[in-house]
């Protein structure tokens, strides 16, 4: 191995350390990028290429080979992540829905249907009370408004949970738009990938926009991937595939036309998505939480407030003059649009003894308005009803809120464990920064002896 072979190892070892502190470089200028992944050079050393019988043993190896610039990464810390920040979206998005559907009852509170029902029970012990016919008329109308008032009540409550149902509904559609996009720019960033690696350079950086992609759908959809060859993937929702390679699948919404009362009645007619025209069931991720609160949350609290609408108007009409005519009606006139607790109205309107029949036939016993007054202390009374439900609802929302936090705090976890393996740390890359300058300096100094070195051979010897 000639002197000039040194020469080639010596520029061979500059190339190497200028190489590292450019990708250095890369790292310190990235430390603050969303998403970015840490990178490395790999170096390898060169083979002695001297063969044959006249190899030589006393020569060292010829130099340092870049094998190429590495992304640090961790495939399983990576897919954690993605499952853990997914369970957050899923568990955040429940606690959400639950802790609105606890909002709009509005319970504890003056307007709730608690008080609402107090006050109603109150008014027909007041009446059973009254003397004289001035007190009796003004006992029956506030019996009619505060009866009213519970219908009123229910119909709001009833109101807004629909208009929560369509908002989920809505977001959903936005979601699978947003699906179909994400999908179809990780298609798009496999080709490019595929390209920059036959071409021979570096795809990196489109590696980090891609598993960018993947993150958020990880987070909309529970989705999860296959590493395929060149640095692609394939991503599956469920068992279906939406991205393969370069091509990606549609995504789509179905039942766009079910109503909340066709899922409330549970007619099995409900909201769902599919990939082409396979039908999938999101693992976790937001949307596994917005198809729960359209398909099974609100339409099992509406059914709450119906079954607490219908109880209302069995027990006091079989209490009201004598179960033969009715005081409250809780049938829908429309009952594709309409339930129960929408429809309750109050059917007796005025107060005089022919309208208003609150005592046995031919007395003035007020049995009816005695009877109904007694309802709160009877089993199965829609006050008792009522409670059992707020508190079953207060109980899952403060669950789904503890849950939430939980998984928050696992997803944190996962993304320390992800910055722990693929993040930039300044201080280790400015101690790279020097070792690679040092490198550089002495490969410098190795090729500067080298050349004096061959000054004197060349230009002294003999001399």
């Amino acid at each position: 191995m000639s002197t000039f072979s040194g020469l080639n190892t010596t520029s061979k070892a500059l190339a190497a350390a200028q190489r590292a502190m450019e990708v250095t470089g890369q790292n310190i200028a990235n430390a603050n990028t969303t998403g970015y992944t840490r990178q490395r050079v790999e170096l390898t050393s060169a083979a002695i290429t001297e063969t044959g019988r006249n190899a030589r043993r006393d020569v060292p190896g010829s130099g340092v080979d870049v094998v190429g610039i590495d992304r640090v990464t961790d495939a399983f810390v990576d897919a954690t992540r993605r499952q853990d920040v997914a369970l957050s979206a899923e568990a955040g998005t429940a606690s959400t829905i639950w802790t609105t559907v606890e909002g709009s009852l509005g319970e504890p509170g003056s307007g709730s249907l608690t008080s609402r029902l107090t006050d109603m029970y109150n008014s027909w012990g007041d009446l059973s009370n009254a003397q004289g016919s001035d007190a009796v008329t003004a006992a029956r109308a506030t019996v009619i408004a505060r009866s009213q008032a519970v219908a009123d009540t229910l119909s709001t409550v009833d109101g807004q949970l629909q208009g929560q149902w369509f908002g989920l509904k809505d977001q959903i559609g936005a979601l699978a738009v947003e699906v179909n996009e994400t999908a179809a720019r990780i298609a798009e960033l496999n080709t490019s990938i595929v390209s920059a690696k036959v071409q021979g350079s570096s795809a990196n950086e489109l590696m980090d926009k891609r598993d960018q992609f993947v993150s958020r759908l990880a987070e909309l959809t529970g989705a999860h991937v296959v590493q395929r060859d060149l640095g692609t993937v394939d991503v599956y929702i469920g068992n279906a595939t939406l991205v393969s390679g370069a091509i990606a699948e549609t995504f789509s919404v179905t039942g766009a036309g079910v109503t909340f009362q066709q899922v409330k009645g549970g007619t099995g007619e409900q909201v769902g998505v599919q990939i082409g025209k396979t039908t999938v069931a999101p693992a976790s991720g937001k949307l596994k939480a917005l198809l729960e609160g359209v398909n099974s949350t609100l339409p099992g609290v509406a059914r709450r407030l119906d079954e607490v609408a219908t109880t209302i108007a069995d027990q006091v009409n079989a209490n009201y003059a004598g179960g033969t005519t009715p005081f409250f009606s809780a049938t829908p006139a429309d009952p594709s649009s309409r339930g129960p607790a929408s429809s309750l109205k109050v059917l007796v309107t005025g107060t005089s003894d022919a309208e208003f029949q609150d005592s046995s036939a031919g007395s003035v016993d007020r049995a009816s308005a005695k009877a109904i007054a007694r309802l709160p202390e009877t089993d199965g009374s829609p006050s008792k009803v009522w409670r059992g439900s707020v508190t079953a609802i207060a109980t899952a929302s403060q669950a789904a809120e503890n849950r939430a936090a939980m998984a928050a705090d696992v997803a944190l976890k996962s993304d320390a464990a992800r910055e722990s393996v693929s993040g930039v740390s300044i201080d280790e890359e400015m101690t790279n920064l020097v070792a690679f300058q040092h490198a550089y300096a002495a490969a410098a100094r190795v090729f500067t002896a080298i050349d004096e070195a061959l000054d004197i051979l060349i230009n002294r010897t003999g001399a």
